[in-house]
């Protein structure tokens, strides 16, 4: 199994309530002598206090230091003042030999097994990383989970909990500077995390999780490493939308209600959120710019011509096809598509000098959204023009192609008429 395949551990908690966990904060007593016997030091932070086996580099031991600078983002997110977590404590055990830490009874009560991480309570464990940049995220998703529990009173069900975890341990790191929710540029950026791989893989397998079978997860105990990956990519796409993002945000205020998932139901059935999901993980790729992929409306119906922006993502015509009858679509116009030394000027057919997803950047793309299925998966070659016969009754879509990371270098638009 590759490294960034292992999957992290489901995360357990006590049933405490808040004002109770709260008063009653219990870290388990560490015999520091014996514990400096068998090689385990501690590392002090102003809310971390972490024991390990690993020698001192300045990656491990600058950990308490990330973790501080993670409070103070994580009681910005929630809403929770500074002051009222100015004590706020964790304990945690960076182990590369748990036999050590079994031998002190430093592992988590009722012999719970773990891959890479655990918390409960006040305290988190962890396994040794093979990067820097794993071992510092595992850490801000247990740390999340324990800022959850303790300040919030719960992290709702399996799906919510473990996608924000994700969410607020994606991060960027860099000049004693921490960001948190980050939506990774590169690979390189996020070493052993592949959550957008796996995403990728799956829409490209033709097996993506729908909404419903997310909001599933964590059901029925531990997840697998594709389940966090969608985990994850939920919370990201709505903590991130121009739309919703204020909508999503505030659900953290019923994460101790059982209905949950019935709320949060509730919430959004009204809007189109299946069809931006669909759009979203059929495209999700390194530096997806939320705000420029979320879909746009159609403000007139009754248009015989429609302007597309090269800067957007899918855009609504309008326009109802019906299922059987012949349209024949055509487009005109010329845009900006890039911009290196020079802009690069691009016309509806594209530009054959560089491709994306096997077709011409700028390529004018179409997308019949219909009652079932997923049209931007595969999406429609329209070029200067193209006769479309739809199967299905639904509203054509329509966009330039171009990756989701590198939309803001585009400029202008084209003229396209449906026949």
């Amino acid at each position: 199994m590759r490294p960034w395949m292992l999957p992290l551990a489901v995360c357990l908690f006590l049933g405490t309530s808040l004002a109770a966990v709260a008063e009653r904060p219990e870290y388990r007593k560490v015999d520091e002598r014996r514990a400096g016997q068998l090689g385990i030091r501690k590392i002090v932070g102003r809310h971390l206090w972490l024991y390990t086996d690993l020698p001192a580099s300045n990656a491990v031991d600058e950990l308490p230091l990330v973790f501080d600078a993670a409070v103070a983002e994580w009681a910005e997110y929630f809403g929770i003042s500074p002051q009222h977590v100015s004590r706020w404590k964790m304990q945690g055990f960076l182990m590369r030999d748990r036999e050590k830490f079994a031998a002190l009874k430093l592992l988590p009560p009722g012999d719970v097994e773990f891959v890479n991480g655990y918390a409960q309570g006040y305290e988190l464990w962890l396994s040794e990383q093979p990067s820097d940049y794993y071992r510092r995220h595992l850490l801000l998703h247990e740390g999340t989970h324990g800022f959850m529990h303790t300040q919030l009173g719960s992290a709702g069900p399996g799906w919510y909990s473990e996608g924000m975890a994700e969410l607020l341990g994606t991060h960027h790191w860099e000049d004693a500077q921490l960001r948190l929710g980050v939506m990774p540029t590169d690979r390189q950026e996020v070493p052993m995390w592949g959550r957008i791989k796996l995403i990728r893989e799956a829409s490209r397998a033709g097996e993506p999780l729908g909404l419903n079978a997310v909001l599933g997860l964590g059901q029925r105990g531990m997840l697998s490493t594709d389940q966090y990956a969608w985990c994850w990519a939920l919370c990201k796409f709505l903590d991130s939308h121009p739309q919703w993002q204020s909508t999503f945000r505030q659900l953290q205020q019923q994460v101790a209600e059982p209905e949950f998932n019935q709320r949060f139901l509730e919430t959004f059935r009204d809007t189109k959120l299946d069809q931006e999901w669909n759009a979203y993980v059929a495209s999700l790729d390194y530096g997806y710019d939320a705000e420029r992929m979320a879909i746009i409306s159609a403000t007139n119906r009754n248009k015989k011509t429609v302007s597309i922006a090269a800067n957007r993502g899918w855009q609504a015509t309008g326009w109802q096809l019906l299922a059987g009858k012949e349209y024949e679509v055509t487009a005109t116009g010329q845009f900006q598509i890039a911009h290196d030394s020079q802009p690069w000027p691009c016309e509806p057919g594209g530009v054959t000098l560089r491709y994306h997803e096997g077709r011409p950047l700028g390529m004018l793309l179409g997308a019949i959204q219909s009652a079932t299925g997923n049209p931007y998966a595969k999406p429609l070659a329209i070029g200067l023009g193209q006769t479309l016969k739809p199967e299905q009754d639904g509203q054509l879509y329509l966009r330039v192609n171009d990756s989701p990371a590198q939309l803001s270098d585009n400029q202008g638009s084209l003229q396209v008429k449906l026949r």
